[in-house]
């Protein structure tokens, strides 16, 4: 399962029509919030609501079934113990940050935040990533815009 996740945009619509015409074929396009736009407008990006999204349109948190376990998607970076303390959760992604993330715990849980695709906050410079998913693991790639 091939998943693409961008986030934090902040109304740039064209950094993720970029995105689509490098990566056309994902099996889900992924947003972790604060797109600043309506959902037709950022389509066939999923996404959840951030700080900065008024719509009332987007959910605060996704759990989406993946070959490896449930992937639960929000845009703040500090995730509930209820969500924590399910062992069926085994991919979390959050935006909100600005900073690249990709960290695996003792659990094999992954922990990944895109980055930004407009104002990034670390010394990566705009971007996005990919995630490859089979029952025994994560492979996650970021890319530069």
């Amino acid at each position: 399962m091939d998943i693409l996740i961008a986030s934090d945009n902040h109304g740039d619509k064209t950094s993720l029509e970029k995105i689509l015409l490098i990566h056309p074929k994902m099996d889900l396009y992924l947003h972790a919030g604060d797109s600043c736009l309506e959902p037709s407008q950022i389509q066939p990006f999923i996404s959840c609501k951030g700080n900065c999204d008024y719509t009332t349109q987007y959910m605060e948190k996704l759990r989406i079934p993946t070959p490896y376990g449930w992937l639960v998607m929000q845009h703040s970076p500090y995730f509930s113990n209820s969500d924590l303390s399910n062992p069926e959760n085994m991919i979390f992604i959050n935006g909100h940050t600005h900073i690249r993330r990709n960290d695996k715990d003792y659990l094999n849980r992954y922990f990944i935040c895109p980055g930004s695709t407009s104002r990034p906050r670390d010394s990566f410079g705009p971007g996005y990533c990919v995630l490859h998913i089979d029952a025994s693991n994560v492979k996650v790639e970021f890319f530069d815009l």
